[in-house]
């Protein structure tokens, strides 16, 4: 499947957040518990993108953080400062539309978001990194087989509950 990215906007976003519903576990990825972040227009075309098919069919989205020395959030609107956002961690976040989950293009859907965030924001950085839930084995397993390795455990909150999650990261 050839992907294309786009700026987030409100059709696509609503859409995401009204209907994309996971199964059983994985419901905590419901973009519903993610409204807010979804619905933030500061961040469309900045960080947060929908990713397309060749058909331009809605398939996925992209979210792009980057995060200081002590943790922080960098704002959406310092994005462009590409000299900036070269001196922070560049975290990634990503979602595939919930009849395309079990089909085996993760692993192609992951690599395009991380070559697509690393050109975008011409980042240099030492790794790329994302966090996921442990019981997300299905997750785990397409992170590594696209370079991804675990460095640290933590418990995160995800949709008001706690889980034991993993940060995982890649080497650029």
């Amino acid at each position: 499947m050839t992907y294309k990215f786009v700026p987030m906007n409100q059709e696509y976003a609503s859409t995401i957040v009204k209907t994309w519903k996971y199964q059983k576990d994985y419901s905590i990825y419901d973009y519903v518990n993610e409204a807010d972040h979804m619905l933030d227009q500061e961040g469309w075309g900045r960080g947060i993108f929908a990713v397309l098919n060749e058909e331009s069919d809605l398939v996925g989205e992209l979210s792009i953080e980057f995060l200081d020395s002590q943790g922080h959030f960098t704002d959406y609107r310092d994005f462009d400062d590409l000299e900036l956002t070269g001196q922070r961690e560049l975290w990634i976040g990503f979602g595939l539309r919930p009849d395309l989950v079990g089909r085996g293009l993760g692993f192609e859907f992951v690599s395009t978001c991380v070559d697509y965030a690393l050109q975008k924001f011409q980042y240099h950085g030492e790794f790329i990194r994302l966090g996921v839930a442990l019981f997300n084995q299905r997750a785990i397993k397409t992170y590594e087989r696209a370079g991804f390795q675990s460095f640290e455990f933590a418990t995160g909150d995800i949709a008001g509950q706690e889980f034991n999650c993993t940060y995982m990261r890649k080497s650029i």
